[in-house]
């Protein structure tokens, strides 16, 4: 029990940490994610997975009246011949992290994310000067467009986002992901363990949460090591 209430004991106030500029900013990029995800759906050709085509057409009526997989531009090209390098094309991820991993039911998926932006939030609460703040707003801005994005279906039939925690039928439940970025396509170690995502020719598609995380992680262990490194030893604490 005392271990529960150390949980919500913090070293500053919430403001402090949190500061409203830094508040301001998370929610502009957030708007930011689901404004281009909205987008997204609103103008590409939704590509569904053999295990959601499964899921979601049990009869000829149901893939009929899913227009949004027959309808809007399969791809966009970006950068290179015929989207070679950089193209934008519309993917549902109902997966772990970067779609590997089994397909999740809504609610799980959900409270997974939701869990892991709890603790982050209290972490970063408990340590106010562990890592760069734009690091861990980064972060946070990612997690939360993509924990809002989780909690809406994407209709089939019309691409309007509906508010619901469970499968519905006519509608596909998955983070929106749309950037698809050429990968290293090295086929000779698609055997090797821990090694074999290499072989792959394209790095499986993210959205703009997903770069804010990953850009965010990377700034974060890198500022996070020089305030460890900075702060003071407990026998120089006591010193002192």
């Amino acid at each position: 029990m005392e271990y529960v209430k150390n949980l919500f004991r913090f070293p500053t106030s919430f403001l402090k940490v949190y500061p409203p500029i830094w508040l301001g900013i998370l929610v502009l990029l957030v708007a930011a994610d689901l404004g281009t995800k909205k987008l997204a759906t609103d103008h590409l050709m939704f590509h569904l997975g053999h295990h959601q085509a499964t899921r979601y057409f049990t009869s000829a009526e149901d893939f009929m009246q899913a227009e949004a997989t027959r309808t809007g531009a399969p791809q966009i090209d970006i950068l290179g011949e015929n989207g070679e390098y950089v193209s934008f094309e519309l993917v549902f991820n109902d997966r772990f992290v970067f779609g590997l991993g089994w397909s999740l039911p809504p609610v799980f998926g959900l409270g997974l994310t939701l869990l892991a932006t709890l603790f982050l939030g209290l972490y970063r609460w408990h340590n106010p000067v562990l890592g760069h703040p734009v690091a861990w707003l980064f972060i946070f801005s990612g997690a939360f467009g993509n924990l809002i994005d989780k909690m809406f279906l994407k209709s089939l039939a019309t691409r309007e986002w509906v508010f619901s925690l469970t499968h519905e039928p006519g509608y596909v439940w998955g983070v929106v992901d749309f950037v698809k970025c050429i990968w290293f396509g090295w086929k000779d170690v698609s055997d090797i363990a821990f090694l074999n995502i290499l072989s792959l020719d394209y790095w499986p598609t993210f959205n703009l949460a997903d770069s804010l995380i990953v850009v965010g992680i990377g700034l974060l262990l890198f500022t996070i090591r020089g305030a460890e490194h900075s702060l003071p030893q407990e026998g120089q604490a006591d010193a002192e």
